[in-house]
């Protein structure tokens, strides 16, 4: 993409100048408004737009100053809003932080829809505070941090609670002039890199060994009572096909998960259908196209950890970009991805145990820092257009 460019100034040592050139998208408050999610996200980012920028501009801008010491840097927080999708992909990070030094207080701030994420992986941090929680979120100001990492790539507000927290040093996202002056470490942003080479450069000054993190596959660990569970509820070799996906314009059409659905369950295996309350619907329309026991509808009754322990116990995992579909990286089960807007280069599951299959629309991807503004008026032949023989023959790879 390029067309819309963010322009970050250096000055002596400071970054040098960086531009991100995005063809023909604009992100204002009219297109906020009329980006793909719901009504809530929405009003949430049009008020990151307008209160973040003001007290953005207001603020004065953090000096650049060498990092602490090794060994002083005793407490730290790590901001991530957002959907699941980012919260798995901070977990290889966590986990080596914890693992290089023991001696470090780890907390997070997150929000509802992710939260889950951090909260079923113990061990990994020391405390977990939501921002959408008031309480919890005042009490995050009683505390003193050396460091505050805020893993948020585009918007103000979590940079703006990075700087009001007074941390002796904060770190976050160089993607525009205002957040950028917000932090005493400004770390380049790749708009086209696989996220977790961004991360790495987030967390390099307290990493000795970030160079080793090269995906999320099996950093999602999977609690015995879960894995327990699993195995009563599918007793059978089975498949997960999920059916979500917080942008609608990423799902699967009925009739592409019909065809895949059948094409399982004719090879003699399960398949369990997840997703949200939101596409109770749509697995209601399988079901009535597809009868006996191998196909199980779980959707709307499971919770984050229970889905991860089905997609553990399970040969493949098959859906769109999403969510979910990294959780299955974390889980270390093999994946078939569906990307239609979606940024591949980004978020596309990497190393030879997962596949992705594309239709290579010109128009894709129309999704950046979390805007999704489709150019094709409601065509959406990113993903209507995916082909089945590709996305079948990708399946049959690992159920045979």
């Amino acid at each position: 993409m390029s067309g819309l460019c963010f322009t970050l100034f250096a000055k002596n040592n400071r970054l040098r100048q960086i531009d991100f050139c995005m063809e023909n998208i604009k992100i204002g408050a009219k297109e906020i408004l009329a980006s793909s999610g719901s009504p809530r996200m929405k009003l949430l980012k049009l008020f990151d737009f307008l209160v973040g920028s003001l007290l953005a501009t207001l603020a004065k801008e953090r000096e650049e100053k060498k990092f602490p010491p090794a060994g002083t840097v005793k407490r730290i927080l790590v901001i991530r809003p957002g959907g699941i999708g980012d919260a798995i992909f901070l977990l290889p990070f966590l986990r080596t932080l914890r693992q290089e030094n023991r001696e470090l207080r780890v907390d997070i701030l997150c929000e509802k829809r992710n939260a889950a994420a951090f909260e079923s992986q113990k061990g990994i941090c020391d405390n977990i505070y939501r921002y959408d929680k008031l309480d919890s979120f005042k009490a995050l100001f009683g505390n003193r941090y050396d460091v505050v990492i805020d893993s948020e790539q585009w918007h103000y507000l979590s940079a703006l609670v990075a700087y009001f927290l007074r941390p002796a040093y904060a770190i976050g996202f160089a993607t525009r002039e205002l957040r950028t002056k917000l932090f005493n470490q400004k770390i380049a942003y790749d708009i086209d890199a696989y996220e977790i080479v961004n991360f790495s450069r987030l967390f390099g000054s307290l990493l000795t060994n970030k160079d080793a993190i090269q995906n999320i596959d099996s950093c999602f660990i999977v609690s015995d009572d879960c894995r327990s569970w699993a195995g009563q509820k599918v007793q059978e070799k089975s498949v997960c096909l999920f059916l979500g996906a917080s942008i609608p314009e990423r799902r699967l059409t009925t009739e592409q998960s019909l065809t895949i659905a059948r094409f399982i369950i004719e090879n003699g295996i399960s398949v369990i259908l997840l997703g949200g309350g939101d596409v109770k619907e749509e697995a209601r329309a399988l079901e009535k196209n597809i009868s006996g026991p191998r196909l199980i509808n779980l959707v709307g009754q499971t919770s984050l950890e229970q889905s991860a322990a089905l997609i553990k116990q399970s040969a493949l995992f098959i859906g769109p970009d999403s969510g979910l579909m990294h959780l299955a990286c974390a889980v270390g089960t093999p994946v078939v991805a569906i990307f239609g807007p979606g940024n591949l280069k980004k978020w596309g599951p990497k190393g030879s145990m997962h596949s992705v299959v594309s239709a290579n629309a010109s128009c894709a991807p129309c999704t950046v820092f979390g805007y999704t503004l489709p150019t094709c008026q409601g065509v959406y032949s990113c993903t209507k257009d995916v082909n089945m023989a590709d996305t079948l023959a990708a399946i049959k790879k690992y159920t045979q």
